[in-house]
């Protein structure tokens, strides 16, 4: 029996009449300048030269203190940052950056278009996201304030890439620049500058007096925008046990909690002297097939394996209770969300089509493994879940829990494994040809390619309208749900936290502690 609803959420409802804290800053709040905040993450920065590292760790301080040319908008749409705009030539060969003026680093000295062609070169060599600028043949300085980009043959989606911030293409001085990775000073033109790193305790920021504010826009958007620095210093901690860092947050020793569990927050739902933010959505969690394994090499079987699945139940015990269903392959409402397509084959728990779809498939009982780690909380719930609710329609389903490293290890050969949790965190948000990259090539995470899936990929990054690349995503929104290669089960999200005096803070892909203030 199929569901009718696809989308629920049901933090709200877990908490009964708890409000969650929605926040719309205005300048009927007195924003207040001064003080120290201290924001608490569970693991140290791996690096803070943002560039040549794709770690959320790191991402959480480096984008307040670098800034890129582009960037995405809230509504995950890339706005000049650093640039003024970009002019494309009609047959897509050049980009011609033309840059804001007036720019400081934090070291005293203007942004140039000298810098930005040292940080890009620097990029092509060093950038954690190897492919962003691939398609770039040349970088040329042709004005003083401008620079442009050359390419080969046309490249109709480099935008959107290069406004990833996955590891985001910032632009330091062009003396930092020649330097090799991790050997760097950190200078950003953010507003706050960097003061000090003590491993497995702190980073310490401080305001950037000579912030140069982007005018063009009326407040903060996304990763860009007019930023405003309120606060004197921003010290992020390093809280590994997580129960500490609450405990921090209860006495005051804290302000501000990067992820706070689920079931914490419902306790702390009544303190006044803390406020709770719902960041959502913040990853997928899927269940992806080897299709090179038996049973799962049979699309049959798969699809028998997505009728059967109840992702409300999985979801709400694996994300205990935060999170939300929505069949796309996109976020709901994002630019590319391919609306119904495939509607009907999510979250239908129907066990009599399932038994039907897996006596066409001709199954046997053969072993059916499902592949988790014990690194991510969420996976492994989410692989006993689902192995309960296959073994309910008759699949002789397992589930080989291993540490992270050796799930990776495993995930990789054709063989020994037939499902495997996985959670897409940054990918879904990047849009459908950084989502859709890791599905297609080589090394597809189902291992085994799908035809009419490279096929539609290749069209999706050579089409030149945004209107055109969504049709096209259409379509491959229909053809995952097809094959059957990779279920949706559901879309997740963090739990946040502040103390009541923190003013301002509004949940995105990372803290922005610009235009946050402490009230008085």
């Amino acid at each position: 029996m199929q569901r009718t609803f696809s989308r629920r959420k049901l933090f709200g409802a877990l908490f009964g009449a708890v409000t969650i804290i929605s926040v719309d800053v205005s300048v009927a709040n007195a924003q207040t300048a001064g003080g120290n905040l201290i924001v608490a993450q569970s693991s140290n920065p791996p690096s803070l030269d943002a560039m040549v590292t794709t770690s959320q760790a790191s991402r959480n301080i480096t984008m307040n203190i670098y800034e890129t040319l582009y960037g995405f908008s809230e509504d995950i749409r890339p706005i000049p940052i650093l640039a003024e705009d970009v002019e494309i030539s009609q047959d897509g060969l050049t980009y011609r950056f033309l840059l804001r003026q007036g720019v400081m680093f934090h070291n005293g000295k203007e942004m140039t278009a000298e810098d930005v062609k040292a940080s890009l070169d620097r990029y092509k060599q060093h950038g954690g996201t190897g492919t962003m600028l691939e398609p770039v043949k040349s970088i040329e300085v042709t004005g003083d304030y401008e620079v442009t980009l050359t390419f080969d043959e046309p490249s109709p989606t480099f935008l959107e890439a290069f406004a990833s911030p996955r590891a985001p293409a910032v632009i330091i001085p062009a003396e930092e620049a020649a330097k090799e990775p991790n050997e760097i000073e950190f200078i950003g033109t953010g507003p706050y500058k960097f003061v000090e790193y003590v491993p497995d305790s702190h980073v310490t920021l401080e305001r950037f007096e000579d912030y140069t504010p982007n005018e063009n826009f009326e407040g903060i958007d996304g990763f860009g925008g007019r930023k405003t620095a309120y606060l004197d210093t921003v010290t992020f901690r390093v809280i590994p046990e997580p129960g500490a860092a609450v405990a921090a947050l209860e006495t005051g020793e804290i302000q501000m909690l990067e992820q706070i569990p689920v079931p914490t927050a419902r306790r702390l739902a009544s303190n006044e002297n803390i406020k709770l933010y719902e960041n959502m959505p913040w990853a997928f969690l899927t269940f992806v097939f080897n299709m090179k394994e038996a049973p799962s090499d049979n699309p049959k079987f798969r699809e028998a394996v997505q009728v059967a699945l109840n992702n409300e139940e999985v979801m709400g015990i694996a994300t205990e209770g935060l999170f939300q269903l929505y069949h796309g392959w996109m976020y709901e409402g994002s630019p590319y969300d391919a609306g119904d397509i495939g509607q009907e084959y999510y979250n239908i728990a129907d066990s009599e089509r399932a038994k039907q779809l897996l006596a066409e498939a001709g199954y046997n009982n053969e072993p059916f493994s499902i592949l988790t780690d014990s690194n991510i909380p969420e996976h492994g719930k989410a692989a006993i879940v689902i192995a309960e609710q296959l073994q309910a329609v008759g699949i002789n389903a397992t589930v080989n829990q291993v540490d992270w490293p050796t799930a990776l290890n495993i995930r990789l050969q054709d063989s020994g494994w037939n499902g495997w949790t996985l959670m897409m965190g940054i990918e879904p948000y990047l849009g459908p040809v950084a989502l859709i990259s890791t599905l297609t090539g080589d090394q597809p995470h189902f291992r085994a390619t799908d035809d009419q899936l490279d096929q539609l990929y290749e069209e999706l990054i050579s089409t030149d309208s945004e209107e055109g690349r969504k049709e096209v995503f259409a379509r491959i929104q229909q053809r995952l749900y097809e094959f059957f290669g990779v279920v949706k089960l559901g879309e997740t999200g963090l739990m946040q936290a502040t103390r009541a005096n923190v003013e301002g803070f509004k949940p995105f892909r990372f803290p922005r502690v610009y235009d946050v203030w402490l009230a008085e």
